[in-house]
């Protein structure tokens, strides 16, 4: 059933065999990663599309006998979301993203409004109907912060436009929160949106409020006291130790894993010792930023994809 092309991407899936272990999941999923990343660093594009074609390759919806388990390979991925948004805090204290946020803000509103007019507009034209329109303009509201950090720390990019594109994925990041929390009451119809969003923005004002000044506190003189030790492996044990307490608190809250990660980064950096962490953070970041876009690249079914290739090229132009 799995190499049968003509079976959908499910009923593969549904085929495959459960006693398989994270081990195996693991090692097939990061050797193919491995040569693909080098074909297509060969080619001289980006190393992400060889992670998407991993998954692609690997993945339950394609007719090819090498497969992991997506739900196994998913909950790793979450390792490399929380990674990458823990390094991207690193490159911002809270001095320095209150500094860029004015600017970001006013980018980050402007670019939220306009895609998600323009994508409503497309998917009009598409033929859904206005509350799914809306859908599928937030959708093409919001960029991947994943991609663009990969992209950038590839091409080398820094200094004053990183600190604005960054700011504005942070913005789009709180917008998203927003948007998750109207989410339902737009498909029940939209009664009380407005007083639902204000009711989640002064939530979500709270928590990084309360979290921000605690931390503000405690994390940066004990991040400071550890690294008088003199001992890179404590201070990797407790840095990648907190990233992953804020993300499991933002998680407890009802936020995504990624938000706490990130004020994880920010507090770490305003002890100072951010450059000290950073490199430390590096090779764990990038192997499970890896496993991430492998796992992206599972969830594509080419058979969807032919079969709704004029919307989404549409779509991607838009």
């Amino acid at each position: 059933a799995l190499a049968d092309p003509s079976l959908p991407g499910d009923a593969r899936l549904a085929a495959m065999p459960t006693d398989r272990f994270l081990l195996q999941d693991l090692a097939l999923v990061l050797c193919v990663a491995a040569l693909t990343t080098v074909l297509f660093r060969r080619l001289k594009q980006p190393v992400v599309l060889g992670y998407l074609l991993a998954g692609l390759i690997v993945g339950p919806r394609t007719p090819i006998p090498l497969f992991a388990d997506p739900e196994r390979i998913h909950t790793l991925s979450e390792l490399g979301v929380v990674l990458v948004k823990f390094s991207l805090g690193l490159e911002f204290s809270l001095r320095r993203l209150a500094h860029v946020f004015p600017r970001a803000g006013l980018v980050g509103l402007v670019q939220f409004f306009a895609m998600l007019g323009l994508g409503s507009l497309a998917a009009r034209a598409l033929g859904f109907a206005e509350r799914e329109s809306l859908f599928v303009g937030a959708m093409l509201a919001f960029s991947s912060t994943m991609v663009i950090a990969k992209v950038f720390a590839e091409q080398k990019i820094a200094g004053e436009l990183a600190e604005l594109v960054f700011g504005v994925a942070i913005v789009q990041d709180l917008l998203a929160i927003l948007c998750l929390a109207l989410s339902g009451v737009v498909a029940s119809g939209g009664a009380g949106a407005w007083a639902a969003s204000l009711g989640e923005g002064a939530r979500l004002a709270a928590f990084l409020f309360a979290v921000t000044i605690a931390g503000y506190l405690v994390v940066p003189r004990a991040m400071r006291a550890i690294a008088r030790q003199r001992s890179t492996e404590t201070l990797l044990v407790a840095s990648v130790g907190l990233c992953f307490a804020l993300a499991y608190l933002a998680q407890w809250a009802g936020y995504s894993v990624a938000l706490g990660a990130f004020l994880a980064g920010a507090l770490v950096a305003e002890s100072g010792k951010n450059r000290q962490v950073e490199p430390l953070v590096r090779p764990l970041r990038d192997l499970f930023a890896a496993v991430f876009f492998v796992a992206v690249g599972m969830t594509v079914d080419p058979l969807v994809l032919r079969e709704h290739l004029g919307a989404v090229a549409l779509l991607s132009a838009v």
